[in-house]
């Protein structure tokens, strides 16, 4: 197997990363160049991150499936590392217009990827069972619906033996990366401003971005148009965290006496009408039970690329771990189906 070098690595990346006039993947390329140095480091950092996804999951010359595969610049970086053929999937049209978009424009230069981009949600994942060789995410759950129902969906899928390969920096146990997470999520609920900022951030996904607080209240004043505003009020702080059909339930039965829910802290920040979260927190620890209860073996590390830190990345002491998660909230889950 002929793997291709880091220089054409770069060289594909950056023809991707710019093989598509959609207005989401232009904004969005220019975030991933000034943030992931690639430009300073010829993609020597962002190389080294997509190389221990492969690691984990053992997939060169494997079958993959990615949940979560945004304009799919890792799904072609672990094809140039060795992966057998990946199908890309997004629950987001406009990300696989851009994805696809690309690659055909890629493919006009003489460079074909065994990548396949699909529309898909994860928690219903549209493929037969033991389909694939090993299932990957990265910095995607966060947003996901119902992860219960994905991880099921993603062992059904994985053939015996099979890893499903977990990394993402949404950290509940990372101090700093929590509180600022807490502010962004006030902003998403609340604020005007932050809604139209997501405009400019993803002109087509964000077209309509408004706060979600206001989504729940037209729900709320649409299901009881009676209600004083004091009691809208309380409503749409409570309901936080819920879709239009649970906050409709809940106002139906309303009364000045009902005792209200509590927003969950880690995951209230989500749109009433999709399903979909802003960016819940996760813990690392909470995610591997959730695959040992499938009957996945579970290991869970950290994503240090620097030495001696990279010496720490697979220790499985519990209190470690979660002094290092406090320092650096990257992690990884990698589950393996028996």
């Amino acid at each position: 197997m002929t793997l291709a070098s880091h220089a054409e690595m770069a060289k594909t990346i950056r023809a991707l990363a710019h093989g598509s006039d959609h207005p989401d993947q232009k904004v969005y390329a220019k975030s991933f160049f000034a943030l992931s140095g690639f430009e300073q480091d010829e993609g020597a950092r962002y190389f080294r991150f997509v190389e221990q996804i492969v690691s984990l999951g053992n997939y060169r010359g494997k079958t993959l499936l990615e949940v979560g595969c945004g304009f799919g610049w890792d799904a072609a970086t672990i094809a140039m590392m060795g992966a057998k053929s990946i199908t890309a999937t997004d629950i987001l049209p406009s990300m696989i217009d851009g994805l696809t978009e690309s690659f055909a424009n890629l493919e006009k230069t003489g460079v074909k990827l065994p990548v396949k981009g699909e529309v898909a949600d994860g928690c219903h994942l549209p493929y037969a069972d033991a389909a694939f060789d090993g299932v990957y995410s990265t910095e995607a759950i966060e947003h996901v619906h119902h992860l219960e129902l994905m991880f099921d969906n993603v062992k059904r899928v994985l053939k015996p033996g099979g890893s499903f390969v977990i990394i993402n920096d949404s950290n509940a146990l990372n101090t700093e990366f929590r509180e600022a997470t807490f502010k962004m999520w006030k902003e998403r609920d609340e604020s005007v401003e932050h809604a139209e900022f997501l405009k400019t951030v993803r002109p087509v996904e964000h077209a309509n971005a408004e706060p979600y607080g206001k989504m729940r209240e037209r729900i709320v004043r649409a299901a009881a148009p009676k209600l004083a505003d004091a009691d809208v009020a309380k409503i749409v702080h409570a309901t936080a965290g819920m879709i239009r059909s649970e906050i409709e339930t809940l106002v139906k039965s309303y009364t000045p006496q009902t005792k209200l829910p509590e927003r969950p802290k880690f995951k209230w920040c989500r749109n009433p009408e999709t399903g979909e979260y802003a960016e819940r927190l996760l813990n690392p620890f909470e995610l591997q039970d959730m695959l040992r209860a499938r009957g996945f073996k579970t290991r869970i590390g950290h994503g240090f690329q620097r030495f001696p830190f990279t010496l720490a990345n697979n220790i499985q002491f519990a209190p470690l771990n979660r002094y290092l998660y406090d320092k650096r909230g990257l992690f990884y889950v990698v589950g393996v189906k028996a």
